[in-house]
């Protein structure tokens, strides 16, 4: 701490240093980089229980994330920028200011226009010509969030559009899945899994493979804590 015997130059210094890790720029920038190692932190850890991290190779879960940030930021900046034109002195300062804010708003709404036209493009698209169906799959059930290692677990998922019979296949993780179990003629899957046997704490991804009877494939997946110890 400094004290009267200090210099004034050296106080003044050190209360330039301290403004300037104070500035908002540095403290996003800091609080960004925490964010993501705590994430990583608890992905490694387990602590995650797979809801983010590991969800993010998820092609659905990945673009709902992605355009919620971007319409969170986006309409955030938007308030400030209408805020601060209503609250802000008139002034040549201020001016320029709310100029960049609004270059910046500017941007955003470019990439979240491009990012929200993508994903609905993508919803029209996956639709198929008129008159064809695409075989989708309910989001899976478990009957347990957590389960011990080797411990028995239920799923339950229901099957549509495409066209009957079903077939369909389970597993965990990256391993190499084929349709080749009937689905039941109503449409419903419900079967008992064993969880893969682990020697600590992890969550294990639970797939199902779906395949109709012209060959047409999709796949549905869920996280699922398995515990070491009983």
């Amino acid at each position: 701490m400094p004290n009267e015997n200090d210099p004034p130059v050296k106080i003044s210094e050190a209360i330039t240093t301290i403004k300037a890790y104070l500035n908002p720029i540095v403290t996003i920038a800091f609080g960004m980089l925490l964010a993501i190692v705590l994430l990583i932190g608890a992905t490694t850890l387990g602590l995650d229980k797979g809801l983010v991290l590991t969800k993010m190779g998820q092609v659905e879960f990945a673009r709902g994330l992605i355009t919620y940030l971007f319409a969170v930021v986006t309409i955030g900046t938007a308030v400030v920028l209408v805020v601060s034109a209503l609250t802000s002195d008139e002034s040549p300062a201020n001016e320029r200011r709310f100029e960049r804010g609004k270059e910046i708003l500017s941007l955003l709404l470019g990439v979240f226009g491009t990012i929200v036209g993508f994903y609905f493009g993508s919803e029209v698209a996956a639709k198929g010509q008129p008159g064809e169906a695409i075989v989708k799959i309910a989001p899976l059930r478990l009957n347990t969030g957590s389960v011990a290692s080797g411990a028995d677990f239920t799923l339950t998922t229901y099957v549509s559009g495409g066209k009957a019979p079903y077939k369909y296949g389970v597993g965990f993780d990256k391993d190499e899945i084929k349709a080749e179990l009937p689905v039941d003629p109503n449409g419903w899957i419900t079967k008992t899994l064993a969880a893969p046997k682990v020697t600590a704490d992890r969550s294990a991804l639970v797939r199902v493979v779906v395949e109709d009877a012209d060959g047409h494939s999709t796949e549905a997946t869920l996280p699922l804590a398995v515990k070491s110890g009983p």
